[in-house]
């Protein structure tokens, strides 16, 4: 009996089955009263009034057990608590372990039990019945309640088909944990309650490598209507700028639109965004453009001496256009992947013009005076570079096929660019060293430079003995006396050399070390011995990276290693007498060649290579010692025998080894001047002195080279970080410069002396003033700065129109704007140790003289600020519609020695900082659910893509817009009123225009549903507001129109759909019940629906008692409305009262069908016991009470659980009967 009252009572909860439930009812009573059970036969009448069977009086009847009811205990439950409620209200079946005949009622009731507060023990709970709980912490029930349900597999499905007074405090335990979830729960929990960009966040990694659809688990907990439903968006204002437009408007020509330019694929919805509506991507694209033919503006009747200007015209543009595939590998780093099936595309490099003022005929440059071939070649490597860098990194297994299948039958310059570009991207470690030797058994010079230098960047710091072999290999002075001299150009000798570096790096080997340190000061016995500064530098840059910031612990024979290299400084402190030939005493004495005149060391050369060594090494270690050493001469004297070129490189190395003393004003810049110099200049320029006495222009010289030294460590120092002081220093130094070449409208404060033009020669101001501007596109890294960019644009435009090309200058120009969109925005600087050593070499301040000028620093060098790289940018993506959005962030950055901890405000898509001062982000702002991703300040370097710890899987936060708010870019404002105003006049129409006006009507409904749909991306809203308006022409029900409108805005401004359906039909349900019984036709039998509103009833007044914390999720009144209005349906029936009387003195059922259905209504909502336990309770007072007295009070003692009304209607009753 009691197991199928208890199955009774589980499938109770499910509203589909109620015709079932009806026929067990009947069998059940059937069972029950043959049984004798009497209290059970009552209790199913009562739910079901149509099984009515004749029964004996009940009256009589005593010591019957009660049947458990788990309406009645849940009701409990959240009146007094779960430890009150009484245990025997839960059938026996239900505290089984787990039986599936009733485990949704078991469910339910742990879920409750969690909530109000039972312990747990083992995986019973206090109340009896077992349950489970995901792992996850929870900080107070609600959140226990959720991971229950997690556990429990029951999801929002489950919940809608819940009777709605029950799910209705279950739905406010999710709602409770919807705005800060912990951060440790499984993903489903975030799911469940409605969180689903911090489950995108939690399965990032998971995500990436199986996709959403697999998880089951996922799906069973999410909604069952956003299965597959695609939210409503609304077409942003934002299109896609169409490609045609792309191209500037100087060409009026379509010819050269579609021409492949390598940059096509960098206009995407993030970098739009990224750039909002104006057009910078789209001219920095035309300014690195370098696959269509140049605009020559000639006269309309060209003579002979106009085709001699057009040549000399196209011979300038070609020192332009060789030099753009350096801006361009940087702009366009790693931003497209490639179809593994396809050939890569490389862009032309055209060194063609056209006359625009002649239909735009083309002007070919002529070949005849000049070597185009050689011209060219360099630049057809940089132009492989570029395309190269493009690729992201991708799956490895299959790119060693692909290298192959891209490789050219006939080795060329473009392929080995392309292989440097591999390596840079640390693809090629799938090269076995078969391939290899393949490319070396080629022996084209290029291929083979850009083979080692990738091989090695790809195994940085592996020491891989493989590849050393190989790169020794290439260094002629390393072989055994015994081999035959093989004749290596020197270009592929400091190859060489840089990759034994960088397969080194960090490592402070020791041998690796004394072996470097020897190539510097050796004179190479390659072909060139112009190019020998450039071998130099190659091996000082090696050293560096070898040692990198390991300062005085690299070396074990520190002395005479340091004297050394001061020595190849030129340093006077050092006799030369001592240790000069120790350490190359033991080296193969064959082709040793020191760079020597007797004992005296060729400065000249050796200087670059040995102060960079020494930057490197002792690189942030704040050494007194090395960086007094390293002072600039103090003496006019002394000035005149230091290169100006070597007082910048010193001045850049010192403040590298003091490193934290390098600040962003201009007090320090002056403060790197020595006292000689400055006033000295300020002196001069002042006319004070006369130049005569002596030599003015070292003076200068060493003025602007300090200057230049110091603003190179400003930018190194504040690489990608956007520091704005750094950003106005330089910005300034640049217009400064500026300024003494070519007067220019900007004006800035002056900071230089007057007059430099005088004793400083063009060339060097105009190198300083193109690496200044270097430094600063090294600070703005990425961020496509406005005022930056218009000054490169300017430089870059400049120089042609004054008829004097330099190559050198127009690759800081194309590599500073490269920098500046670095990866299309979405890329920066790092200021680690290699980052910093990389950006260095890349920046080395002699520039190149032409494209094949590899003399003072080989070209391919230029390309190392890869390794700095990182891509720190991250962008919010909407979880419902999967676009990227615009969102605040607030970062937080940790304190360090120049400031506190700090917080800041960025709207995505945007650069974060470097992860040794990134403590925390926070998703903020009132339009989007709160999330915060905290991270501890390591000094690391920026996640690799696919990495699993990634807080941010790769760049991407998902975030979930609240309902009720519009994306940014649809409502830039926020006319937050907008919903409120929108609803209450679609809503405030009086009902009479229904049937007046019919136009009207059908204007406002198709506000309603156009205006949730702008609102709200929930599928259920938008669909029952066209349920509403199309309902709304017909049905003229004021009162409920009403209802509608107020509960959807209800639930749109509160963000709680799902609350919909709990309004509706309780609405519904009561409505109905009062129109039918004026009409006396029943939609229902049943009374279960009113304990269904007790439940929700109850929920209520634990609300204000306390009980349930943080404020409930349904309105209040309308619940105690409700209650009100079926207490008022109750008092106005006429039979009802007759009928309860006389089922109190004898048990009986009304025999009219309606009647028996309202008094098992009137039964059930007031809580009165069966006839016989009324009857003994009676019996029990009467002889208590004398006349006149109310009996009401005992009555409440002995019957705590009936309403008030029911005992008063109790006593009239006894009161009658004693009448």
């Amino acid at each position: 009996m009691h197991h199928c009252s208890c199955l009774d009572n589980n499938n109770g909860r499910s509203t589909e089955r109620k015709r079932d439930i009806g026929c067990l009812a009947s069998l059940l009573c059937v069972v029950a009263s043959s049984l004798g059970e009497h209290t059970y036969v009552d209790y199913y009448c009562r739910d079901f009034p149509l099984n009515l069977i004749e029964l004996p009086s009940l009256a009589s009847s005593t010591s019957l057990r009660t049947p458990p009811s788990l309406f009645r205990w849940l009701e409990y439950c959240l009146r007094d608590g779960c430890d009150s409620a009484k245990l025997e209200d839960i059938p026996t079946l239900m505290r089984k372990q787990k039986v599936s005949a009733v485990s949704w009622g078991r469910k339910v009731v742990s879920f409750y039990s969690l909530l109000l507060g039972a312990e747990r023990k083992g995986k019973y709970l206090s109340s009896g019945v077992y349950g489970e709980v995901a792992s996850g912490s929870a900080r107070n029930t609600e959140e226990l309640t959720v991971l229950a349900m997690v556990a429990e597999k029951f999801g929002r499905q489950q919940l809608d088909l819940l009777p709605v007074g029950v799910s209705l405090v279950l739905r406010h335990a999710l709602d409770k944990c919807r705005d800060s979830p912990p951060d440790d729960w499984p993903a489903t929990a975030y799911v469940l309650v409605g969180r689903e960009d911090l489950a995108m966040a939690k399965m990032g990694s998971v995500r990436k490598d199986n996709g959403l659809c697999n998880n089951d688990n996922l799906t069973s907990m999410s909604v069952p209507y956003m299965l597959h439903l695609q939210p409503v968006t609304i077409p942003t204002t934002a299109s896609d700028i169409p490609t045609s437009e792309v191209l500037n408007s100087e060409d009026s020509d379509s010819v050269y639109k579609s021409i492949e330019d390598g940059m096509e694929h960098i206009f995407t919805s993030t970098t739009q965004l990224r750039f909002g509506h104006d057009l910078r991507l789209n001219e920095v694209r035309r300014l690195l453009c370098s696959a269509r033919p140049v605009a020559i503006q000639t006269p309309t009747n060209p003579s002979v001496s106009d085709q001699d200007l057009q040549q000399q015209q196209l011979w300038n543009f070609a020192q332009r256009t060789t030099a753009l595939p350096f801006g361009r590998g940087a702009f366009t780093l790693a931003t497209t992947y490639t179809l593994l099936t396809e050939v890569l595309v490389f862009p032309k490099l055209v060194l063609a013009g056209r006359l625009p003022a002649q239909q735009n005929a083309t002007v070919n440059l002529d070949v005849s005076n000049r070597s185009v071939s050689e011209f060219k070649s360099w630049a057809e490597f940089h132009n492989g570079v570029a395309a190269g860098l493009r690729l992201a990194p991708f799956q490895e297994k299959m790119l060693r096929t692909w290298i192959q299948y891209n490789r050219p039958s006939e080795p060329n310059f473009t392929h080995a660019g392309l292989l440097l570009a591999f390596g840079l991207h640390e693809h090629l470690r799938v090269l076995t060293m078969t391939d290899a030797y393949r490319y070396l058994s080629q022996e084209h010079d290029i291929t083979t430079l850009g083979l080692l230098l990738g091989l090695a960047a790809s195994h940085r710091g592996t020491m891989d003995p493989a590849i050393s072999k190989m790169l020794y290999f290439h260094v002629p002075s390393r072989h055994p006396s015994s081999t035959p001299e093989l004749e290596l150009p020197t270009l592929l000798q400091s190859a060489a050399v840089m990759g034994i570096g960088l397969l080194y790096e960090g490592s402070a080997h020791a041998l690796t070390m004394k072996i470097l340190l020897g190539e510097i000061g050796r004179r190479s016995g390659g072909d060139n011995v112009l190019e020998r500064e450039g071998y130099a530098v190659a091996a000082g840059s090696a050293l560096g990276f070898v040692a990198l910031g390991h300062g005085s612990d690299a070396f074990g024979f520190m002395d005479t290693f340091l004297d050394r290299l001061f020595e190849y400084i030129g340093s006077k402190e050092v006799y030369h007498e001592k240790h000069l030939n120790a350490t190359t005493a033991d080296d193969q004495s064959v082709n040793t060649g020191q760079m020597m005149d007797g004992t005296q060391i060729n400065v000249d050369v050796t200087a670059p290579g040995a102060i960079i060594a020494l930057a490197l090494i002792f690189l942030k270690a704040e050494s007194e010692e090395i960086a007094a050493r390293l002072s600039i001469p103090n003496t006019y004297f002394d000035l005149q025998y230091v290169r100006p070129d070597f007082v910048m490189l010193r001045i850049i190395a010192r403040n590298l080894i003091l490193w934290s003393r390098i600040q962003p004003t201009k007090e320090w810049i002056d403060s790197q001047i020595p006292e000689t110099v400055k006033s000295g200049v300020s002196n001069i320029s002042e006319g004070a002195i006369d130049s005569d006495e002596f030599d003015a222009e070292a003076l200068f010289q060493a003025y602007v080279n300090i200057v230049t030294g110091a603003c190179i460590a400003l930018g190194l120092k504040y690489a990608g970080s956007r520091n704005g002081d750094a950003q106005e220093l330089l910005y300034a130094y640049t217009v400064n410069f500026l300024n003494e070449i070519k007067h220019i409208p900007v004006r800035t404060a002056n900071i230089l002396p007057k007059g430099l033009l005088q004793y400083v020669d063009r060339g060097t101001l105009e190198l300083c003033l193109h690496l200044i501007v270097l430094s600063l596109s090294l600070v703005m890294a990425g961020s496509g700065n406005l005022q930056t960019f218009r000054l490169l644009r300017y430089l870059r435009g400049r120089i042609s129109a004054e008829g004097q090309v330099n190559y050198g200058l127009q690759m800081a120009v194309s590599l500073a704007i490269g920098f500046l969109f670095l990866g299309g925005g979405g890329h920066t600087f790092s200021t680690q140790n290699s980052g910093i050593a990389a950006l260095l070499i890349s920046l080395y301040p002699r520039l190149p003289t032409g494209p094949n000028d590899n003399r003072c620093h080989l070209q391919a060098f230029r390309h190392l600020y890869v390794i700095a790289t990182e891509p720190r940018w991250v962008q919010t993506v909407d979880v419902d519609t999967e676009l990227p959005v615009y969102c605040p962030l607030e970062v937080t950055i940790a304190e360090t020695e120049y400031y506190d901890e700090t917080n800041y405000c960025e709207v995505t898509p945007c650069l974060l900082p470097e992860r040794s001062v990134l403590k925390s982000i926070r998703v903020c702002g009132p339009r989007y659910w709160p999330q915060v991703i905290k991270l501890t300040p390591e000094d690391k370097p920026w996640w690799r893509s696919g990495d699993k710890a990634d807080p941010f899987n790769g760049g991407v936060i998902y975030i979930k817009r609240k309902v009720g708010s519009c994306s940014y870019s649809d409502d830039p404002i926020g006319c937050q009123s907008l919903i409120s105003r929108a609803m209450h006049e679609v809503c405030d129409t009086p009902s009479a225009s229904c049937s007046n006006q019919p136009n009207s009507t059908n204007h406002s409904s198709f506000r309603v549903d156009q205006l949730v749909s702008t609102f709200s991306a929930n599928p259920s809203l938008i669909a029952f507001a066209k349920l509403c308006s199309e309902s709304w022409k017909n049905r003229c029900n004021g009162n409920f129109r009403e209802f509608c409108s107020q509960v959807l805005y209800e639930c749109m401004s509160k963000d709680r759909p799902s609350l919909l359906q709990v309004y509706i039909s309780f609405y519904t349900i009561i409505e109905s019940m009062w129109e039918h019984l004026k009409i006396g036709h029943f939609p229902f039998y049943d009374s279960l629906f009113l304990s269904n509103l007790k439940v929700a009833l109850a929920y209520n007044e634990a609300l204000v008692d306390g009980r349930i914390t943080n404020g409930g999720i349904i309105q209040s009144t309308f619940l105690e409305s409700l209650m009100k209005r079926v207490g008022d349906i109750f008092a106005e029936l006429p039979n009802l009262k007759d009928n309860l009387h006389s089922y109190l003195t004898t048990g009986r059922w009304p025999g009219e069908q309606n009647d028996a259905a309202i008094l098992s209504w009137y039964l059930q909502w007031y809580s009165i016991p069966p006839p016989h336990v009324v009857a003994s309770v009676v019996e029990k007072v009467k002889p208590r009470v004398p006349t006149g007295v109310s009996m009401l009070p005992l009555l409440r003692l002995l019957l705590p659980t009936t309403h008030l009304v029911g005992l008063m209607e109790i006593e009239k009753f006894q009161s009658a009967m004693k009448a």
